[in-house]
């Protein structure tokens, strides 16, 4: 039988109950009684020893541990919290003489002031140089496509103060772990141990990586020999598809743990948007709409896979789930929605009103 923890309540009428019976005569339940008010602080205590038993039983158990309790369960395992890290890539400035030098530790803005420091130094080649560059803070920030334009802090002799991002890309940048991701790459690990490169592996090598949120193994899918690694970003980029530096700095990192005679394929899940018009919304105000969006993100991130089929009740459960929602009629999608293929995945489109 398991152990019900008594509630504030329940432990002020047992300890109440217990002066009555060791001191008779005595009424604790009086407003002015000193009795009561030492009954109340020790309910109070046991309280709080209670919580404090409840959560540390919790601990003991790696499904229910968090915080460092969560890491120490996972560093049994060989598994350590993902950090923040630091976006990096590379960037090119052209020049107008040579030779021109950017040295290691020149700094770079872009447009909305967010800083990148040169890694290491370059000279310049037919008139462009290529530096490696990091941004200066751990987080999403940093990310950015090719092609964005970043400023030299500093005048440089012979160099065009304005340069670009090259392919594929600046990446990498991403929050620290949560709780949740960790547990779920630690009960991964436990409930399917490491083979050498069963599609498990697979996804525990995708999961490793900063910013991958969910990933998927497809054996043999481009042919005998071949597994195929899809993976998602949910927390750093917006609809949660991986962009190509994503899909390359991960494939790099799964190409060095696969065993050689795998062909591995790493990709990206091809979005498809899901549009959702819903009518006759009761009440329908900013607060209830974005509690429904917040939903139906939710459930994509969920409940959605590549080449996987999505029932048209679980868009209505959602909904209906959002705080406040009373009635509502939808309007679009008017059955279950299937992806044309394994490599595509259902993203959340545009959500309108009626």
């Amino acid at each position: 039988m398991p152990f019900s923890r008594p509630t504030l309540d329940e432990l002020r009428r047992r300890i109440a109950q217990d002066i009555v019976v060791r001191l008779p005569g005595t009424d604790p339940l009086l407003r002015w009684n000193n009795l009561a008010i030492l009954g109340e602080v020790e309910a109070g205590i046991a309280h709080l020893l209670y919580g404090r038993l409840d959560w540390s039983f919790r601990q003991l158990f790696p499904d229910t541990a968090e915080g460092p309790f969560l890491e120490r369960w996972a560093s049994i395992f060989g598994i350590t919290r993902r950090t923040a890290t630091q976006a990096w890539g590379n960037a090119s400035w052209p020049t107008s003489i040579s030779p021109s030098f950017i040295g290691e530790g020149a700094i770079a803005v872009r447009g909305d002031r967010t800083l990148y420091n040169v890694m290491r130094g370059a000279y310049d080649v037919d008139g462009v140089i290529t530096v490696g560059i990091q941004a200066d803070q751990p987080g999403i920030r940093g990310n950015c496509e090719p092609g964005v334009q970043l400023t030299l802090a500093t005048s440089v002799t012979g160099v065009t103060p304005l340069g670009t991002v090259d392919a594929p890309g600046i990446s990498g940048g991403a929050p620290e772990e949560t709780d949740a991701l960790l547990l779920q790459r630690l009960l991964t690990r436990i409930r399917f141990p490491p083979h050498g490169g069963t599609a498990t592996d697979y996804i525990q090598w995708a999961l490793s990586q900063p910013g991958v949120t969910r990933a998927w193994c497809a054996p043999l899918e481009q042919g005998v020999g071949t597994v195929t690694v899809r993976f998602m970003t949910d927390d750093t980029t917006p609809d949660g598809i991986p962009t190509p530096a994503d899909v390359a700095r991960v494939g790099a990192y799964i190409r060095s743990q696969a065993p050689v005679t795998a062909g591995v394929y790493v990709l990206a899940p091809i979005p498809d948007p899901l549009d959702i018009h819903i009518q006759q919304l009761e009440p329908d105000n900013p607060a209830i709409r974005e509690g429904i969006e917040a939903e139906l993100r939710d459930l994509m991130r969920r409940e959605t896979a590549p080449g996987e089929l999505l029932h048209l009740s679980r868009i209505y459960a959602r909904i209906n789930a959002a705080p406040g929602v009373i009635r509502f009629h939808l309007i679009a999608p008017a059955g279950d929605i299937q992806p044309p293929s394994p490599g595509h995945i259902i993203t959340l489109g545009a959500v309108t009103y009626a």
